[in-house]
């Protein structure tokens, strides 16, 4: 990581911890009974639901839930509602469009039973072009993820109170990164 790059995610989550309206708001939405429906502020529900699935594409479940189970789809839409302007909301429903279009064309008119492979290969293609969605996409459903409760104690290794401040810590092999450290 250089130094541009270390900056750019301070100020991400510099800028998360001033919205804590979003925050509460992605609390209150996790805090729903599973049955809820959720309803996207800025996104229609067929949108919506596309977002779950890429979300989930980028972050699966595995041994470890994935993004969708973070509900990270619901953050994203929350951080595009509030803390983007009218010209990122229209850029990144373009994208999503974008996206929704290219599977509609491979694969029928519902784009959500397109297979998870065909997704990650169109993110993976629209990532290697320089697509400014995707790397939209990708930077909001790693934040969600990793602030979010699921991602912070299950998908990261989670200490409630830490000791004393460790800089560096080296990881063994196959060990999950800190989430508090």
């Amino acid at each position: 990581m250089n130094r541009r790059q270390s900056l750019l995610a301070l100020s991400t989550v510099s800028a998360h911890a001033l919205f804590p309206d979003v925050v509460a708001r992605f609390g209150w939405a996790l805090a729903a009974p599973a049955e809820a429906v959720w309803k996207p502020e800025v996104l229609s529900v067929e949108q919506g639901a596309l977002l779950a699935d890429l979300v989930e594409t980028i972050i699966p479940a595995t041994d470890t839930p994935g993004a969708r189970a973070a509900r990270v789809h619901v953050f994203v839409d929350l951080v595009l509602a509030h803390c983007r302007t009218a010209s990122e909301r229209e850029a990144f429903v373009k994208g999503l469009d974008g996206v929704a279009s290219e599977l509609r064309t491979r694969h029928g008119s519902d784009v959500t039973t397109a297979p998870a492979a065909s997704r990650e290969e169109l993110l993976r293609r629209l990532d290697a072009s320089g697509d400014p969605f995707v790397r939209a996409l990708k930077e909001l459903t790693v934040l969600g993820y990793c602030t979010s409760e699921v991602g912070a104690t299950q998908g990261l290794a989670y200490v409630d109170v830490p000791g004393d401040y460790q800089g560096c810590v080296d990881l063994k092999a196959g060990q999950k990164g800190w989430a508090t450290r």
